[in-house]
């Protein structure tokens, strides 16, 4: 479980990013984060991780070292790397990186590429790959880490409308299988419908928060995205 406790967090004095923040993402949830761009949402993430420290609040858990965090969560960044000198298989294999030294903690690489339709691509250079399929290379990778939480970044961006569609499915399934997993999006159309629980940033704050269809509500994308959609003409 992520829990966040009235975080507030600025770099730099007399300019706060985010504003008292509390919300709980529970295991075996799938979570959406939405907002303007600039509203906080990546930071919020990098609170997460542990990346920034909170000016004040809580949040938890917190971690030890690296390899605790790299055993507990992975993150799929906004900014996927587009030159790795790796096979497909390769970069998805670095996900085990953090149980190399633990016995009896394998897990079965050709099944992770094959439930992200990976496996044609396995022994392909990464570089060698379209924008949609890195992005589902490196959330193979993540999913390779095995970890209970997963942390998105914009993860569909490069992703066609049918691959939006399946990648949000696949999603959903690993929420199912007990993950708890938190995704940024600026997908308000199509990523709610997948999503247990979603939770709208405007200025720093927390706009709203629950169930997608109450979130993402034509009258709250009026307030904070001034999105001027067939009910208001």
């Amino acid at each position: 479980m992520i829990e966040l406790k009235n975080v507030s967090f600025s770099y730099s004095p007399g300019n706060p990013v985010l504003k008292g923040i509390s919300a709980c993402f529970e295991p075996g949830g799938f979570y959406g984060i939405f907002g303007p761009n600039g509203c906080g949402k990546s930071t919020l993430l990098k609170l997460i991780t542990g990346e920034l420290v909170p000016d004040s609040g809580s949040i938890s858990p917190r971690w030890n070292d690296s390899l605790e965090r790299a055993r507990r969560l992975a993150v799929v960044e906004q900014e996927i790397p587009v030159h790795i000198p790796l096979t497909v298989r390769e970069v998805v294999a670095l996900g085990r990186y953090p149980w190399r030294r633990l016995e009896g903690t394998s897990i079965d690489i050709q099944e992770i590429l094959e439930e992200l339709r990976l496996a044609p691509l396995a022994e392909k250079p990464y570089s060698h790959l379209s924008g949609g399929e890195r992005q589902r290379t490196m959330l193979a990778r993540a999913v390779a880490q095995d970890t209970p939480i997963l942390l998105l970044d914009e993860p569909a961006s490069s992703l066609d409308i049918g691959f939006q569609h399946e990648f949000y499915r696949r999603l959903r399934r690993f929420a199912r299988k007990g993950k708890c997993i938190v995704m940024i999006s600026h997908d308000l159309f199509i990523a709610p419908h997948y999503l247990d629980e979603a939770l709208l940033l405007k200025g720093g704050a927390i706009f709203a928060g629950g169930a997608p269809t109450e979130v993402i509500s034509p009258e709250n994308l009026h307030t904070v995205f001034q999105y001027q959609g067939p009910e208001y003409e």
